[in-house]
């Protein structure tokens, strides 16, 4: 049977819309400019491991998630204000200092550690709040930022420099900066005492920042795992957080609970997140389902985790217990995200489904921690909740922007018979220096007045791009279909980009023994000048030791493609000419390169492994490397005419 804290008093009760918009502000504006900081951190962070090695990648991301174990002593030195300051304000002026330097790899890892002090100094600015006050600023900071990101196309407005983007940033970075400076005016509320128990509440806070970054709050995730335009996705995103605001405030989220109940939760939210993210993952509409339902659990059990951190009466031991439990949240947030990043790129010994599932089981574990704790609870408000769900329609403004900002479409080919045809494995549109630049791959493409756009490497909602829908941004930039097909998971993959009529099109993966990232394909049938012109884009095995991984996979596209007419394949094949693996491709089929002998390097290392392949019915002119800055691959390009 659960109780209140015996030292609790009556007057501490928590109402069910707590006083202090400031508080509430800084709390929501905080949670949204760390979501950005650490979005705009992850390319840096493989950008990094590609540079200075894995080793010394880990250890610096390491000690760059471990900084909130630093507050209790920047307590000790500076007082509750200065933890306040050094974690929230630092985290402000970071976000302002990217929008005015670009991002860069020092300021990516100086966010991310100043952000992880700025998850303990939350607690401090959020003290005498209730649970349901911090959850309630909590989704409703994430839902502003993501309605924001919606109005980009999920571009974060970080990478860009325009007024609208200058705009957002000043918003955020103005509205945190009075409500971290009317928080400082109005003094520190009194910690209470704490327990071991009731400090470990504060991780909760961690758990459920991975889970909305990777999936609860990401569109394009909602969008490529459920296969939904992104319009429908935010909305779905929208829903979730307007039904969790609904639930916090009704009162029920706060109710007293089992910690049981609270760990069946957790499970519940583990298990259905797990099942829809990763390699081997549950697509279509019921990833629509658990986002809804997602959010409300999610948001119901940091209340409950949160509640005894919070309150302002207590006996117990020292106030730095908070801190520490906060700090070992944020660091949770690398032990869930991390991994996941890397295998998109990498090998892991499990499926890579168990990271979000852990993060739902630990947010389940850490409210039940701290169920039993706390004030008394107030009644229920069925009006309140209907006021706080139907507040979150405002954050439909973001589809709205996006919906009237759609760009003008390509000019039609001057040739309808003929075919411009570029490869690109973007490499997450990750440029040389870490930083994310679709404009610049969008600019790569419209130099070559491409027909048809084969990418590999391209990031719907995965970890590695920042979370952004690289394919469906490129498509509305360019004006161009987007034929989608996921490989290492449901947010990577590979793509078609074309001004041409699309007939029909498909894809798959190809089979894997191991959790070492999975390869796939996908195709489409054209209408050029008439006739039906099939292309394929695919991403082969990596690495020298690789060459028997490659054949088993050309051997399962060459048996998916049946030796069509009319037919084009292009790709990151990973083959040098004169491979074993191009020999499958060209001996004895109608196949032939179109670079006719021209083997010029396709990477600035110097090697030829990106290719474009076409049936005996095709001819090939005007091909060319074209060296950009913007991927560790080069695009290449083709004009392709019909033999008849």
């Amino acid at each position: 049977m659960t109780t209140t804290h015996p030292a609790t008093r009556a007057e501490d009760a928590p109402s069910i819309v707590p006083q202090g918009p400031a508080r509430l502000a800084l709390i929501a504006v905080t949670i949204g400019v760390l979501a950005q900081i650490l979005r705009m951190a992850a390319p840096y962070f493989d950008h990094l491991a590609g540079s200075a090695g894995n080793a010394v990648a880990a250890l610096v991301v390491l000690a760059v998630f471990l900084a909130g174990f630093a507050a209790p002593a920047i307590r000790a030195a500076a007082g509750p204000n200065g933890l306040l300051v050094a974690g929230a304000g630092g985290l402000l002026l970071v976000r302002l200092l990217a929008q005015a330097l670009t991002p860069q790899m020092w300021l990516a890892l100086l966010g991310t550690a100043i952000g992880m002090i700025a998850v303990v100094a939350l607690y401090e600015a959020a003290r005498g709040l209730s649970g349901v006050g911090f959850a309630t600023a909590t989704v409703a900071g994430l839902g502003v930022d993501t309605a924001v990101r919606m109005a980009f196309g999920t571009w974060d407005p970080v990478w860009r420099t325009g007024v609208a983007e200058w705009a957002v940033c000043l918003l955020f970075v103005g509205v945190g900066a009075a409500a971290l400076a009317r928080e400082l005016s109005s003094g520190p509320v009194s910690a209470p005492g704490i327990s071991w128990r009731d400090g470990m509440g504060a991780a909760a806070l961690g758990p459920f920042l991975a889970l909305q970054i990777l999936v609860l709050s990401s569109p394009a995730f909602v969008a490529s795992s459920g296969w939904q335009s992104l319009v429908v996705a935010h909305v779905a995103v929208v829903a979730g957080q307007g039904l969790a605001l609904a639930f916090l405030a009704s009162g029920l989220a706060v109710r007293a609970v089992p910690g049981g109940v609270c760990v069946l939760g957790g499970t519940v939210l583990g298990v259905a997140a797990g099942a829809v993210a990763g390699a081997y993952a549950v697509s279509g509409a019921v990833v629509v389902g658990v986002v809804v339902l997602g959010q409300v659990l999610a948001a119901w059990l940091l209340a409950v985790a949160c509640r005894a951190p919070l309150r302002r009466a207590g006996d117990g031991g020292p106030v730095w217990r908070i801190d520490v439990g906060a700090a070992l949240g944020g660091f949770l947030i690398a032990v869930v995200l991390l991994p996941y990043q890397l295998s998109a790129v990498g090998v892991l010994p499990f499926p890579n489904n168990v990271l979000p599932g852990v993060a739902g089981i630990l947010l389940g574990g850490l409210a039940a921690i701290a169920a039993a704790r706390g004030g008394p609870l107030p009644a229920r408000a069925p009006l309140r909740a209907l006021a706080g769900g139907a507040a979150a329609l405002v954050l439909l403004a973001g589809t709205l922007a996006f919906a009237l900002t759609r760009p003008e479409a390509n000019a039609p080919a001057d040739d309808p018979r003929a075919l411009r045809v570029m490869t690109f494995n973007i490499h997450h549109a990750i440029d040389g220096g870490g930083g994310l630049d679709l404009q610049a791959v969008a600019d790569a493409i419209r130099a070559q007045r491409a027909d048809v756009v084969l990418l590999q490497e391209v990031g719907r909602g995965a970890v590695l791009s920042g979370t952004t829908d690289i394919g469906v941004w490129l498509s509305r930039e360019l004006g161009m279909h987007l034929i989608w097909g996921p490989a290492a998971d449901g947010q990577f993959g590979n793509a078609i980009l074309t001004s041409r009529t699309v007939l029909q099109s498909g894809g798959d993966r190809m089979p894997k023994g191991d959790w070492s990232q999975i390869r796939g394909y996908v195709w489409a049938r054209l209408d050029v000048g008439g006739k039906p012109v099939y292309v394929w884009s695919t991403h082969l095995d990596g690495g020298a030791d690789r060459s028997q991984a490659r054949q088993r996979e050309i051997a399962v596209l060459l048996s998916a493609w049946g030796g069509a007419p009319r037919t084009i394949f292009g790709g990151d094949f990973n083959s040098e000419p004169d491979s074993p693996e191009m020999d499958m491709f060209l001996d004895g089929r109608p196949l032939r390169a179109s670079a006719l002998g021209d083997y010029r390097a396709t990477t600035p290392e110097g090697k030829k492994v990106d290719w474009i392949l076409g049936t005996d019915d095709l001819v090939f002119s005007d091909y060319g490397v074209h060296p950009v800055p913007v991927s560790d691959h080069y695009p290449v390009a083709v004009t392709v005419r019909l033999d008849d």
